[in-house]
């Protein structure tokens, strides 16, 4: 059974959808492509533990309060981290409450090398992300 519904949409968002589409796709499939990569990209927040390719068990944190968006991170492992300008700290209309930037993406074991994620969490200025060793409990990026 299928149901049609409908939603209105502004000229915007029309041609936001219409600029994304692709050749076959259904708007429907534009939406749900669109959601679900945001969904996957974003999914972690917190502590997220990573076996990385040269033996190391780390787990990454990130401090949602102290992550202003400068992205440096993204730019070194976009493999583990994710930003969501949508979320990016104080704006014109007052302080953030319950923001939370910085997502980490799902890290296949083995597949990146310790040096590369903790490159990426020393360059963050603010330093918004914190590396600990999980099998001795020593922290790497503090």
């Amino acid at each position: 059974m299928t149901e049609d519904n409908t939603v209105e949409l502004s000229d915007v968002a029309y041609s936001t959808l219409l600029k994304a589409k692709k050749k076959g796709e259904t708007f429907s499939d534009v939406v749900i492509r669109l959601t679900s990569a945001k969904i996957s990209s974003l999914q972690k927040r917190g502590t997220m533990e990573i076996k990385t390719s040269d033996g190391r068990e780390l787990a990454v944190k990130v401090d949602q309060d102290l992550c202003v968006g400068a992205e440096s991170c993204v730019t070194l492992a976009p493999e583990v981290f994710s930003l969501d300008r949508s979320q990016l700290g104080i704006s014109f209309r007052g302080p953030r409450w319950n923001t939370e930037p910085l997502g980490m993406k799902e890290v296949e074991a083995g597949t990146l090398d310790s040096d590369r994620i903790i490159r990426a969490a020393k360059s963050c200025p603010y330093k918004a992300i914190t590396i600990t060793d999980d099998k001795t409990g020593d922290e790497i990026v503090p």
